[in-house]
């Protein structure tokens, strides 16, 4: 087996790992034979545990959904694409079940294994300043949206909105009458929370 498809294999087995039961629970042991290696050789190519959590992160970065076809934005009517942006969120939560675990371990461990070298924090950063803040100023200029607005805020405000109810799941579906961990309960979160961001947003003057 060529050395890129064994790290592939490895990161797939941590990843699946770590998911289940965090970096904290996860163990090289498990992952070695999901993977269908030795330990030796995982430690060959990530000397920790942390290092191989580093590269799942970054393996995730790199194929996060946010660039794909970011022209399209600026075809969109403001409002349409602020509705674009947040289903760009939560299909990628849909698509990525692993992406809420992966959340919610690094909060609790405070980003400490995103590194500086990681493309997660650019790629937002990028993504803030190459599309949302272009729809927030087209929208402002065109008098459907409030200004001034924060493109940074107004982006963690749509993220954590989008990703609550894949974060929150269990305690969320057992605390209300919708299960959101159905497809319906699902498009229902999605259908509210647009609704909201975009009040939010509005010139109501």
């Amino acid at each position: 087996m060529k050395k890129d498809q064994t790290i592939e294999k490895i990161l797939a087995a941590a990843n699946s790992e770590i998911t289940a039961r965090g970096i904290d629970g996860a163990k090289i042991e498990r992952i070695a034979k999901e993977a269908g290696v030795t330990k030796q050789l995982i430690y060959h190519y990530f000397k920790t545990k942390d290092q191989l959590y580093s590269a799942i992160l970054e393996s995730t970065a790199r194929n996060m959904n946010i660039f794909s076809d970011v022209d399209r934005y600026k075809k969109m009517a403001p409002e349409e694409a602020i509705c674009s942006v947040v289903d760009m969120i939560v299909d990628e939560f849909i698509r990525n079940p692993s992406y809420a675990a992966l959340t919610l371990d690094q909060a609790l461990h405070d980003g400490e294994h995103i590194s500086e070298q990681s493309l997660f924090i650019p790629n937002i950063k990028q993504f803030v300043a190459e599309v949302l803040s272009p729809i927030l100023q087209r929208g402002a200029e065109a008098g459907v949206f409030k200004s001034p607005l924060n493109p940074e805020i107004i982006f963690w405000v749509i993220f954590n909105l989008a990703s609550a109810s894949f974060l929150n799941q269990k305690v969320m579906s057992a605390a209300s009458s919708v299960d959101f961990a159905t497809p319906e309960g699902i498009e229902l979160w999605r259908e509210e929370i647009t609704t909201i961001i975009l009040r939010g947003l509005q010139n109501n003057r």
